[in-house]
């Protein structure tokens, strides 16, 4: 899997993961195992459970913009 294909999944997993539970509830490890990696791995990508949630809000925020 290319780099840039499990950013995406761990940003799809992500917001699937803090729409059902909110974002309080879910954490790294949870994202994880949701993608099929291992925590200290999604770290490769992401800094932060918040920069996956800034990504998200990123990502959402320019489909509106286009």
């Amino acid at each position: 899997m290319r780099r840039e294909d499990t950013k995406e999944i761990i940003l799809e997993k992500a917001l699937e993961l803090f729409s059902q539970h909110g974002y309080d509830s879910v954490s790294v490890g949870e994202i994880a195992k949701a993608v099929g990696i291992k925590a200290p791995s999604l770290y490769n990508h992401y800094p932060s459970k918040r920069a996956i949630f800034d990504a998200i809000v990123e990502t959402t925020a320019q489909r509106y913009k286009d």
